[in-house]
């Protein structure tokens, strides 16, 4: 009862904390600016570095890197005609995961749900998915570590029972050995009864002999 118990606290825990979360903050990327700030409860920094550079690629920018993440000349047709640049930066989460800054320059203005509702709709949304996305690309990473370990662990498994086996097979074939050489002792052991027996008959012959020898005058 006690193991089950603590499996649901675990498994309600996990459920409790494995959200991802978009929220409209002032970020600090090259300055002050309003954007969104993501928590991803799973993967490092380089986990969700590669999925956002994937997800941005995907909005027609130029994409670089100087000390946080660039694109200029983003379009998106949900966004509307107008071209727009990104700001990004992440950052590691101590207790595990990482947190993206996003700061969405429309031209003029940064990107905030009471200017801009229906675009920051939009966004929140695609960002959302975003987090998710590259939440659950982080775990099949960790799935795939965890598997290998599961897979080399049946391979010693799997090692140590044909180890095993193969000590059993010598064990039976001793036994047999064993059985084999008992078998041939006993008859052994008749047969130098009988050499016995044959020995003191011949013995006895060649005493006749010699009698027979010294009694010739």
């Amino acid at each position: 009862m006690k193991t089950l118990i603590t499996l649901v606290a675990t498994t309600l825990s996990i459920s409790l904390t494995a959200q991802v979360r978009v929220e409209e903050k002032s970020v600090n990327i090259d300055g002050s600016k309003n954007g969104f700030y993501i928590s991803i409860p799973y993967g490092d920094d380089k986990q969700i570095e590669k999925a956002l550079k994937e997800e941005l690629q995907g909005w027609k920018g130029k994409y670089s890197t100087k000390g946080y993440i660039f694109v200029d000349d983003c379009s998106i047709k949900d966004m509307g005609d107008n071209t727009f640049d990104v700001y990004a930066i992440i950052e590691d989460i101590q207790e595990g995961g990482a947190t993206v800054s996003i700061a969405i320059d429309l031209g003029g203005a940064y990107m905030s749900s009471g200017q801009h509702s229906s675009q920051f709709s939009y966004m929140k949304s695609r960002l959302t998915t975003f987090g998710i996305k590259a939440a659950k690309s982080a775990v099949d990473d960790e799935i795939k570590a965890e598997e290998e370990i599961l897979k080399q662990k049946q391979k010693e498994l799997t090692d140590l029972e044909a180890d095993q086996a193969k000590k059993e097979k010598e064990i039976e074939d001793y036994k047999a050995k064993i059985a084999e050489n008992e078998k041939a002792i006993e008859e052994s052991k008749k047969n130098q009864e009988t050499k016995k027996g044959e020995i003191k008959e011949q013995e006895t012959k060649v005493q006749g002999v010699v009698a027979k020898k010294e009694a010739i005058k």
